[in-house]
């Protein structure tokens, strides 16, 4: 760019060779095309001695003065400068004009057509300049019209964006596909005459994409707490040897591993009618429509773990979505059976968000970009001996449609998104007050434990990043991916560092928090403590903050990793169900 700016200024001084030749006194020359403000362009001129200039724009009549530049510093014969047709900030209106140079009392004038504004952008930024490979950027800026966004790699001139956007303050989001290294993007707006902008560039930082190709799942699991997957108890385990949910170790804390897996393709069953998001497909124990069933798996929406592909049929496995009126009842058991051939369908889900929720801890973590963005607590489902199918079914699952608020029993539910058949992702429900009051008494202080009757209850009240079950809402895109992290006995929750930072407020009373921007707090005085302090007497009436997620206390931590010790069984109540299922199979 230098290079082409130093070449074009040699042309220009060689033409003032010509235009400027005779005499040593003040002059300036316009660009011989039109202005347009937003657009460059160079002004040249000559000044008899070295001083101060100020160059200027006068209407016909000489009582409009626009300033270009004051007291700009020169030498003594030929000067140039960039100018892109404002003033102050201000662009230039249409018309004609006279460009003015004064100096030391002299003055020198030429006439120039101002014409209509070029689409410009300004002030833009990424929220992140250091990025890894294929990984969406998002840009904000602001674009004086409404036009085309053109974005290129400027080394290669590679197209990574076009796309129609608006006038005023924007932000649009697009993959750095580009090669790993110190990568230079330009910006370009194409008005609607096809007038383009001048470029803007951005810097981008670009690592290269973790490669699981040659990584054995087997590699992570020994890397994880637990090591924990959620195939554990499969016969077909340690079989399929590439990294997808069944084979990734359920640790949040991998943050690469996890958003690989949510942004990775999913195969669903699809069996081509209408409103199949519910309904099911029936897993079958052999490779006909004569075998018993063993299991059954939502349309559209539940993930599949395919083992063995043939030309009719071929052999899954995945935890069985069986409902209280499923041909098949076998409740969240993961099982493994056959299904048409015809009906496995690959989906490549959103690449922004994603979503896992955890049984073992009761949350929900938000993934945005790569990075884990916001943690919420929730309420999974709760199997009792009358409504065994309680139990929230585990798994891979797609977010398929918004299906609003709806009646559970005497209580009402916001916000539900659809993932699996009768298993919705929705607000804590309320229970409606004749004054129209929503009373969350019941239900909200279970965030955090397993309450619910199947579906996924979250957080209303947001996290310190802005986060809720209407922040869901709100970003909803179809297909985004959720995973739902069995409880498999033998698991057991990390206990936090102590030196953890918390915070509490100075009355030390309350919560304490993980942040202070948590709302519960934010503005307030607060005292900054560790985990390990709350061991401490004087913090020992503190309880965790639902709002920020914090960690559970050491000991109530240690009392649920006790339920869930190797050998055990945490839920002897859906355990004693299962054992019944083969009795009150419904179907063939």
């Amino acid at each position: 760019m230098k290079r082409v700016m130093a070449a074009a200024l040699v042309c220009l001084m060689l033409l003032a060779g010509t235009a400027f030749g005779e005499g040593s006194g003040l002059s300036i020359n316009a660009p011989r095309e039109e202005i347009r403000p937003g657009r460059s362009v160079i002004l040249s001129f000559m000044v008899p001695e070295d001083g101060a200039c100020t160059i200027s724009l006068a209407d016909e009549t000489g009582d409009v003065s626009l300033v270009i530049s004051e007291e700009r510093k020169v030498t003594a014969g030929y000067n140039a400068m960039y100018w892109n047709g404002t003033c102050g900030g201000v662009r230039v209106p249409q018309g004609e004009w006279k460009l003015v140079i004064r100096m030391n009392g002299m003055t020198a004038d030429m006439p120039v057509t101002v014409g209509s504004m070029v689409p410009c952008l300004f002030s833009a930024a990424t929220e992140n300049s250091t990025v890894r490979e294929d990984d969406m950027v998002r840009v904000r800026f602001y674009a004086t019209e409404a036009g085309t966004l053109i974005l290129k790699e400027k080394e290669t001139g590679k197209q990574l964006f076009r796309e129609p956007i608006g006038a005023g303050e924007q932000e649009i989001g697009f993959r750095a596909e580009v090669e790993p290294g110190t990568r230079e993007v330009t910006l370009t707006l194409e008005g609607e005459d096809g007038t383009l902008s001048d470029p803007v560039s951005l810097w981008l930082e670009v690592l290269a994409k973790p490669d699981y190709s040659g990584v054995m799942p087997e590699e992570l699991q020994k890397k994880s707490a637990n090591g924990f997957v959620p195939a554990q108890t499969s016969p077909y385990r340690g079989e399929d040897r590439t990294l997808n949910y069944w084979t990734l170790p359920m640790d949040i804390t991998d943050e690469e591993a996890v958003w690989y897996v949510l942004t990775s393709p999913v195969t669903v069953l699809d069996n081509g009618r209408k409103n199949a998001e519910k309904m099911q497909v029936i897993i079958r124990s052999g490779p006909s429509e004569e075998s018993s069933g063993v299991g059954m798996a939502t349309c559209i929406s539940q993930g599949v773990h395919v083992l063995e592909r043939g030309e009719e049929w071929s052999l899954i496995e995945c935890y069985s979505s069986s409902f209280h009126d499923s041909a098949i009842l076998n409740w969240n058991a993961l099982v493994q059976g056959y299904v048409p051939t015809a009906y496995l369908k690959e989906v490549v889900p959103n690449q922004e968000m994603g979503l896992v929720v955890d049984k073992l801890t009761q949350r929900l973590y938000i993934f945005r970009e790569g990075k884990l963005f916001s943690t919420l607590l929730v309420s999974t489902g709760k199997a009792n001996a009358k409504q065994p199918y309680n139990e929230t079914r585990s798994g891979e699952f797609l977010l398929v449609s918004k299906v609003g608020e709806f009646a559970s029993d005497n209580m009402r539910c916001a916000l539900a998104l659809r993932f699996n058949d009768g298993d919705l992702l929705h607000e804590v429900p309320y229970i409606p007050g004749t004054d129209g009051f929503k009373n969350y008494s019941i239900s909200e202080p279970k965030l955090g434990t397993k309450a619910s009757h199947g579906c996924i209850r979250v957080q209303r009240q947001p996290s310190p990043e802005g986060a809720s079950q209407k922040w869901l809402w709100n970003n909803y895109q179809k297909n985004t991916k959720i995973l739902i992290w069995e409880d498999w006995q033998g698991r057991q929750i990390r206990l936090p560092d102590r030196e953890t930072a918390l915070y509490c407020l100075k009355k030390r009373t309350g919560y304490y928090h993980t942040t202070e921007q948590c709302s519960e707090i934010r503005g307030r005085k607060t005292e900054a403590l560790t985990y390990g302090q709350l061991e401490e007497n004087e913090y020992r009436k503190l309880k965790p903050c639902q709002l920020c997620a914090a960690p559970g206390r050491a000991d109530a931590i240690r009392e649920i990793n006790g339920i869930y010790a190797e050998g055990g069984d945490h839920d002897p109540v859906l355990t004693e169900a299962l054992k019944s299922c083969p009795k009150k199979l419904k179907g063939k």
